[in-house]
This record gives structure tokens, C-alpha cells and sequence, in this order.
């Protein structure tokens, strides 16, 4: 007559949470793995964006500290990359002056392809913008001067395309500093190179 079994050596079912598990892990390692593979393969290198056109148009500016005036600037943008096309989705502009927002608008949105360089146009008008005393002497004192720096803030909502893979939008903040804007049109436009911020 046998005796009872000794519980130690009975086969011990598979746990279904520990298998799950593996596998998830398993599916994470893979997926990371094809991300990185497919990122060293692209090689993406940085966008590049400066600022190559600009004048003032209507210009005006009251004793009060009202200023008025039309700005137009050309944007060039360059996507450097052999595999990658870029979506641009949103395209925010913001013109300042001595950390005073005095123009904004946005771009329509366009396709990038690779190595590509695209020349985008913007204009826009300062209405009704109040500048404070400090504001107003510099800028009467750079006005007799024949040119006015500005900062243009580029705020840009993208995808990158690679084959038909699409990726998921990533925000981009451009800044291009100092602009020098020339009063006169006989004189030749300095180009802005701009910092990236991804």
C-alpha cells in the first residue's frame, strides 16, 4: 500500500501572471530594440532655421506709447536629414521687442520633404500695442539709428516621416535673436541664425 505523496514533488502548474509577464517584458525588450535599430539606421540630424528677409512697413509710434507698424520676415528652414520628411502641423510666429509681444500670427501647414529647404513668408501687424516709457526711448533712440533689433519666437507642432512610418508630434521652440531690421530699404538684410530647442 503506498504512502501519501510527498507534496514537494508534485508538478507544479505554470503560473499564468508569471507568463504574462514574460511575455510583456519580452515585447518591450523587441519593441525598444526595433526603435533603436531604426534610429541609428535614420541617423536624424537637426533642423536648421534662420532668419534671411525682414523689413518694417507703416511704422508709427505716439508719444503715449502706441506703436503701429508692419512686419515682414522670410523664414528659411532646412531639413537636413536623407531619410526623413517632416509634417509641419502648426506653425506659431511671435514678434518681440525688448521682451514685448508686439506682432503674432501663424504659418499655414506644410510638408518638408528631405533635404529640403523651404523659404516660408511671414507678415504681420502691430496694432494698438502699448510699449512702456523705457520701451518707447530705446526705440526712438534705434529708429534715429536706422535699424531696431527684435526677437522673432518660432513655437512649432511636427511629425517625422520615415517610409510610412509616421512618428507622434513633438513641439519645437525656435528663437531667433537678435533680428537687426533695417528702416531703409538700401540696405542689406543681415541674416539671423536661430537656436532649436526639440
Amino acid at each position: 500500500m503506498a504512502g501519501p505523496r510527498n507534496p514537494s514533488t508534485t508538478p507544479q502548474k505554470n503560473n499564468p501572471c508569471k507568463l504574462i509577464a514574460i511575455i510583456c517584458l519580452a515585447l518591450i525588450v523587441i519593441v525598444g530594440l526595433a526603435i533603436l535599430i531604426t534610429w541609428l539606421a535614420i541617423k536624424p540630424k537637426n533642423l536648421q532655421y534662420s532668419i534671411v528677409e525682414g523689413y518694417i512697413r507703416d511704422y508709427n509710434l505716439t508719444n503715449d506709447g502706441q506703436f503701429k507698424s508692419t512686419f515682414y520676415f522670410g523664414i528659411w528652414t532646412f531639413n537636413p536629414n536623407h531619410k526623413a520628411s517632416i509634417y509641419y502641423d502648426k506653425m506659431d510666429v511671435i514678434v518681440t521687442y525688448r521682451g514685448q509681444d508686439v506682432a503674432s500670427g501663424s504659418i499655414a501647414p506644410f510638408f518638408q520633404p528631405k533635404r529640403n529647404v523651404t523659404t516660408l513668408e511671414f507678415q504681420n501687424s502691430a496694432k494698438d500695442v502699448t510699449l512702456s516709457s523705457d520701451q518707447v526711448k530705446h526705440l526712438k533712440n534705434e529708429r534715429n539709428g536706422g535699424q531696431v533689433d527684435l526677437d522673432i519666437k518660432i513655437n512649432a507642432r511636427m511629425r517625422v516621416k520615415v517610409g510610412i512610418w509616421k512618428s507622434r508630434h513633438y513641439k519645437v521652440k525656435i528663437l531667433c535673436s537678435p533680428v537687426v531690421i533695417n528702416f531703409s530699404n538700401d540696405k542689406r538684410f543681415q541674416k539671423t541664425n536661430c537656436d532649436v530647442d526639440i
